[in-house]
């Protein structure tokens, strides 16, 4: 099951997103912790007159810092996660942490780029209120963590806040970053998944995938002996809502005028769990409510299952449509065979000739006229 399930996420993981946070998470029935991905991404925009003295310094520049970090490196991430979880608030304790940095300079001619990536992979347990009978009670308000302050890391840079967008500035373009001082969006911090907490799960797509419980499953290297349920936050609708870019601009005079500007998606997450899943509310935690078993007839029939019905009894009926329309057509080919050739009889009609001759090339071209009851019809 664990394979089924790791597989779907790599698959997952080749689609380009451009989300400011990404999660990325499995949960199985007989795990006691979950280990989740959160991705956050953001990208910075520095756009440059001709002639400034700072498009003079990043033209062409290109530089990039990156480290990873786990275990003792970890520790005041790991408590920062879980003061903010009891914010929330969320029952999930995080017991340890790895993550993965990136920030990447690009001084392009009209603007310098700079793209930061940070994941962060928490070891999260007592995330299960209630389990027995093959069913289970899951917290779910752990996927919305927030960091609002700063979170330093020891790196081979020395301290590090990898929730300050700043600080890798103050690595890479540290003269640069000095004359921005007064510009605030560039210390938006990076670590905030709210946004996935704030669209409710209710609102969200659900998915049964039955692959591992297949005949044959095994032959193609899907384990396991349950179903997997998909949630997912899905694409933008008019119920689900609109995801527009969120935009920050901000613009500084020194030499000559410039514009800071940050461009983010919507967050996007996928989260899949072993058996059959539904959501619910106890108190104020939003959680799953899991069977191994596969639901009973009188449980509560979720909104986007009731469209899966739906789109299904659409294509039954198309094909019921085509199969008729095919007996039909089929029963009238066949009454004509039987009756045999029928329109005008050939012996009541007579040809005439239409055409001349053109030089020493004639073409034979005619037409026929009915004849009834002895009388020519012979159009004038």
């Amino acid at each position: 099951m664990k394979h089924l399930l790791l597989g779907i996420i790599f698959v997952t993981g080749l689609v380009p997103f451009a989300s400011a946070a990404q999660l990325d998470a499995s949960i199985l029935y007989e795990d006691q912790v979950v280990e989740p991905s959160f991705e956050f991404l953001r990208i910075i925009y520095i756009e440059y007159p001709e002639g400034g003295e700072i498009a003079q310094q990043l033209r062409g520049d290109m530089d990039t810092i990156s480290f990873d970090a786990e275990g003792d490196d970890t520790i005041k991430l790991v408590t920062l996660l879980n003061e903010n979880l009891e914010s929330i608030p969320s029952n999930a304790k995080v017991t340890d942490a790895k993550l993965k940095y990136q920030a990447t300079l690009h001084g392009n001619p009209s603007s310098a780029v700079i793209e930061y990536k940070l994941q962060i992979v928490p070891t999260i347990t007592n995330h299960i209120f209630h389990q027995e009978d093959q069913k289970s009670t899951i917290d779910a308000n752990w996927r919305g963590i927030l960091i609002e302050g700063p979170a330093i890391i020891q790196t081979q840079y020395g301290e590090f806040d990898i929730n300050n967008p700043r600080s890798a500035l103050e690595l890479m373009i540290p003269d640069i970053s000095e004359k921005l001082q007064g510009v605030e969006i560039l210390e938006i911090p990076l670590i905030d998944a709210g946004g996935i907490k704030e669209l409710p799960l209710s609102r969200w797509h659900s998915l049964f995938d039955n692959t591992a419980i297949l005949p044959g499953a095994i032959e193609y290297k899907y384990t396991g002996k349950n179903v997997i349920t998909h949630y997912s936050m899905g694409e933008c609708t008019i119920i689900i809502g609109v995801c527009n870019d969120r935009e920050w601009m901000e613009e500084v005079d020194l030499d000559k005028q410039y514009t800071i500007r940050i461009i983010e998606s919507r967050d996007d997450a996928v989260i899949a769990i072993e058996g059959y899943v539904d959501s619910t509310y106890v108190g104020e935690l939003e959680v799953f409510h899991t069977s191994l078993k596969k639901l009973g007839e009188n449980e509560a029939f979720r909104e986007d299952q009731f469209l899966v019905v739906a789109l299904y009894g659409m294509a039954m009926l198309g094909v019921i449509g085509a199969v008729a329309m095919f007996v039909l057509s089929n029963k009238k080919l066949k009454r004509d065979k039987t009756q045999g050739q029928t329109g005008i009889d050939p012996a009541h009609l007579r040809s005439y000739e239409t055409s001349g001759s053109s030089g020493s090339y004639k073409t034979n071209r005619g037409e026929s006229y009915l004849i009834t009851d002895g009388k020519s019809k012979m159009p004038l």
